[in-house]
């Protein structure tokens, strides 16, 4: 019963750690097909039991709003139905992020609300990147004082995806041979050990 107890505990804390998907570093990649293309990284955090973007840029290679992009984060952050204002003015946005379920947009579910993500210049330009509710995206740009740069980019046509960790892929190696070692202390399961070694072998290649 020991044996069972220690391996229900650890299975679970294997288990939890390896679901943590929603905190980590997500990859964003855009195309609009008429020449605004980009792409970037947000690092995202939980805290009060939400998720948001505590840093992160976008590198825009084509369109009017070309150049180097941080994203913006000295005013903090909220959830949705809450809001900040850029500096500007120009735009509200929130830096929150719904790796499970988006509140505003269940159904459609996309990773970013109606406020999304601020990233700025030096010079106080802006941009905000919004979801919809027909789970595509916006890119909006406020250039120079105006706000002359606003694009629709369809869901296939934009990613927003967390970039895999490789401590995952250990824990799963880790957590398999343990639990052939805890298991081959049973007399039932001693006998068959050295067919299971064989297939963890070969697991662990292939992965």
């Amino acid at each position: 019963m020991k044996t069972l107890k220690t391996l229900t505990l650890f299975a679970a804390l294997v288990l939890g750690i390896m679901t943590q998907a929603g905190a980590g570093l997500y990859n964003i990649t855009f195309d609009d097909g008429h020449g605004d293309v980009g792409s970037g990284q947000i690092d995202v955090e939980m805290a009060n039991d939400y998720y948001y973007a505590v840093s992160g840029f976008l590198t825009v290679t084509g369109g009017k709003a070309s150049g180097g992009w941080n994203l913006f984060t000295a005013r903090g952050n909220a959830s949705y139905p809450n809001y900040l204002t850029s500096t500007a003015g120009a735009y509200w946005y929130n830096n929150a992020v719904y790796p499970t379920r988006n509140p505003q947009y269940p159904i459609a579910n996309p990773l970013l609300d109606d406020y999304g993500l601020l990233f700025t210049q030096a010079n106080g330009n802006e941009l905000n990147l919004w979801g919809n509710a027909d789970a595509t995206y916006t890119l909006a740009g406020n250039i120079n004082g105006w706000q002359n740069f606003n694009v629709t980019i369809s869901f296939g046509q934009t990613t927003i995806a967390p970039v895999p960790e490789p401590v995952n892929v250990a824990l799963g190696v880790f957590a398999g041979v343990f639990l052939i070692v805890i298991f081959a202390g049973s007399q039932p399961v001693r006998d068959r050990l050295h067919r299971w070694r064989v297939a963890v072998v070969q697991w662990i290649d292939a992965v």
